[in-house]
């Protein structure tokens, strides 16, 4: 029987990654929103858009923040926050699904290749969150 420490190690170093990129670009995505609307710090904008594509940016990385903060949880207590595995694995089959109709539409025309690239890259995460997760005991 395997020490609590060691359990589940391939299911957390999976979410630590998660929880890592969600935060780095959740912050960034924070950063962008910030650098454009208030101090415009950076010589350049770091994405090609207007306001609306900022605010946009702002919202998606706070949500992105506490997705990643989710997930620290999963870290550190994989057998009692499951659920938020089982979520991200969703999530992560819906945003590879909006990539191939992306990909699909023709309207992305320039960037196929990366879109069909990512949403295989998303549902092989998306699986390893399913296959990985840690096995129910019985619960009351």
């Amino acid at each position: 029987m395997p020490s609590a420490r060691r359990a589940h190690v391939p299911y957390r170093l999976l979410a630590a990654l998660t929880s890592a990129l969600c935060l780095l670009m959740g912050l960034l995505f924070i950063v962008a929103f910030l650098d454009r609307v208030l101090f415009q710090v950076f010589a350049r904008p770091l994405f090609d858009t207007n306001y609306w594509g900022y605010y946009i940016l702002a919202f998606a990385g706070s949500a992105l923040l506490a997705w990643g903060g989710s997930l620290i949880a999963v870290v550190r207590r994989p057998e009692e926050t499951a659920g938020v595995g089982t979520a991200t694995a969703a999530a992560l089959i819906a945003g590879s699904i909006v990539r191939l109709l992306a990909w699909y539409s023709g309207e992305f025309r320039a960037a196929a290749d990366p879109f069909r690239l990512e949403a295989g890259v998303l549902a092989l995460v998306a699986l390893a969150f399913v296959w990985l997760r840690p096995a129910q005991g019985n619960r009351v």
